[in-house]
């Protein structure tokens, strides 16, 4: 339990600046909330079209270039939703987030004595906390394994196409792709998405675009990770000592 409740203390969120300490029931993760919300919205505006059949040698790329970003837009979904659910543990931990080990299993004790019930204690909420992310975290683990492979891949594929992908991207008013990958507008139909997905430098940027955006998603839950592992670290070596 204790170390289940160190662990939980580097969820206060990445992006929080707007919340109150004084009040548990306040969301502490709105500045989170909107970054993660909006590269969701790029992800779902870039898409996951698969399968698509371009050309043989590159389709298996492209195909998995899609599958990764969808699978990572998913992750995505469920590390908003433990936010989201644990709304309380957030504001705690955000409140106590200057606080050492043992000035936080202090101010948990205190809180719960203060409860009038069980619902309403933090301490099995931080630990339910926990173990409802180590789940998200092992499916991100997993995609970053698949990411390395095919951005290795990318490299090499948009360098053996670099003309066809200079073509597309030269396509571009203020700076930005005219394709019906990138743009939203009414205009591009499911007929225009189609004739786009035969062409290869278009298909190549998108699923660069893909890669990349499952990269800043995971880039985002493994900084939490990594800040689990460093901290239960550092109380095995205070265990050790003690």
């Amino acid at each position: 339990m204790k170390k289940a409740i160190l662990s939980a203390l580097i969820f206060a969120p990445l992006f929080a600046g707007c919340v109150s300490t004084t009040d548990t029931n306040t969301s502490a993760n709105l500045d989170r909330n909107a970054a993660v919300a909006e590269l969701t919205t790029r992800m779902d505006t870039l898409g996951y079209f698969h399968p698509v059949t371009v050309q043989v040698g590159i389709d298996e790329f492209l195909n998995m270039s899609a599958i990764i970003l969808e699978r990572q837009r998913k992750v995505m979904g469920e590390y908003r939703t433990q936010t989201d659910n644990y709304r309380d543990v957030q504001a705690f931990l955000y409140a106590h987030q200057k606080s050492t080990p043992e000035q936080l299993q202090a101010a948990i004790a205190e809180f719960d004595a203060g409860a009038k019930n069980k619902d309403e204690e933090i301490g099995h909420k931080i630990a339910a906390y926990n173990l409802a992310n180590e789940g998200i975290y092992q499916q991100n683990v997993a995609l970053a394994t698949d990411l390395t492979v095919e951005i290795a891949k990318s490299a090499y594929i948009l360098s053996q196409y670099s003309t066809a992908v200079a073509q597309a991207t030269a396509i571009n008013v203020g700076g930005k792709y005219v394709t019906s990958w990138l743009s939203s507008d009414e205009e591009n139909t499911d007929s225009a998405k189609e004739d786009d997905s035969k062409d290869i430098g278009t298909a190549l940027i998108k699923a660069k675009d893909q890669l990349a955006l499952a990269l800043e998603a995971n880039d985002i839950i493994e900084l939490e990770q990594a800040t689990i592992t460093a901290i239960n670290e550092l109380q095995l070596e205070q265990e050790a000592k003690g």
